[in-house]
């Protein structure tokens, strides 16, 4: 299978998005202290630790992960519509997480590094798909 360079980019992006969500993931089964200050409006102690940093009893560092797993099947698997349609779903899930922040009344600058992953995954399927280039 030849990997064209559009699509090894969004690979390289799905393994960041792997990387940060790993550690969220980490950070909420362990007596760790996540890597962020914890005071003024970027505080991610505030939102990790708030009623919705869980979603349907899935903290969100997993379903993240679990996102970012799917993606890279999807980029090396899926076609260019399930790329699109699998990075839009993406990006109804960024807008939750935005609603959490905003809820919260702090910023999480893991979470917001997955929101710009995920965003950035969306742009390139689109390209992608409108150029029909890998």
């Amino acid at each position: 299978m030849k990997i064209g360079r559009y699509t090894k980019l969004a690979l390289i992006l799905s393994v960041l998005g792997i990387m940060v969500t790993v550690y969220l993931t980490i950070i909420h089964y362990t007596d760790l202290q996540v890597a962020c200050p914890n005071t003024g409006v970027i505080n991610c102690e505030r939102v990790l630790d708030s009623p919705y940093a869980n979603l349907l009893g899935i903290p969100l560092g997993v379903w993240g992960l679990a996102f970012f797993l799917i993606e890279s099947g999807v980029l090396l698997f899926g076609n260019d519509d399930a790329r699109v349609i699998y990075n839009g779903l993406g990006l109804a899930f960024v807008f939750y997480f935005f609603w959490v922040e905003y809820t919260v009344g702090a910023i999480c600058i893991y979470c917001t590094t997955v929101h710009v992953l995920v965003i950035m995954l969306l742009i390139l399927s689109i390209y992608m798909y409108k150029k029909e280039v890998k």
